[in-house]
């Protein structure tokens, strides 16, 4: 998600939006909007509060991935989520200590349209090249012949099987 706040701990009477550059009270309510004249903002522009942050209506947890929603009146969690669950499942019993998040960050520039970026985790074909190391480690395990409790894909060979895509319900 989009880092609010730059720091984990502390007090702080406002929080500006590193992406738009906005500035919000810590209740939320909408203080400054970098250059409004500039941006082509119409004269009913955040009046009544119209642009300040909105509390979470519903806010729930599924094996540790966190979920909100702004509409208090949705399908409970695990129903909306349907068959994507086996996915979250599947990611979350690769150990029997759940998941571990790392510190740090991945970043890359996507010179096209967003929404077909995701297009990527459907490729089988650049495993073995971009995430070699990955593939590398699980063949060695596999081949190692060493007692080894760790449940990981092998993606050594998904370059291997055939296309497609699979879509879930509920636009997952």
């Amino acid at each position: 998600g989009a880092m609010v706040c730059r720091h984990k701990r502390g007090n702080k009477a406002t929080f500006t939006c590193p992406f738009h550059g906005w500035t919000f009270s810590n209740g939320g309510k909408l203080l400054k909007v970098k250059d409004p004249e500039g941006a082509g903002y119409p004269e009913s522009f955040n009046r009544d509060g119209s642009h300040d942050l909105t509390k979470v209506a519903r806010f729930e947890n599924y094996r540790g991935f966190l979920f909100g929603s702004l509409n208090p009146d949705v399908k409970p969690l695990t129903e909306h989520l349907g068959e994507a669950t086996r996915i979250i499942d599947m990611i979350v019993d690769q150990s029997p200590d759940g998941l571990e998040v790392l510190r740090g960050s991945s970043t890359y520039v996507y010179d096209g349209n967003w929404k077909l970026q995701t297009e990527n985790g459907a490729d089988g074909y650049h495993v073995s090249a971009t995430h070699w190391n990955y593939a590398a480690t699980t063949s060695r395990r596999k081949e190692s012949h060493v007692v080894d409790k760790t449940r990981a894909m092998d993606a050594g060979g998904w370059a291997k099987q055939g296309g497609g895509f699979y879509s879930f319900e509920h636009g997952h």
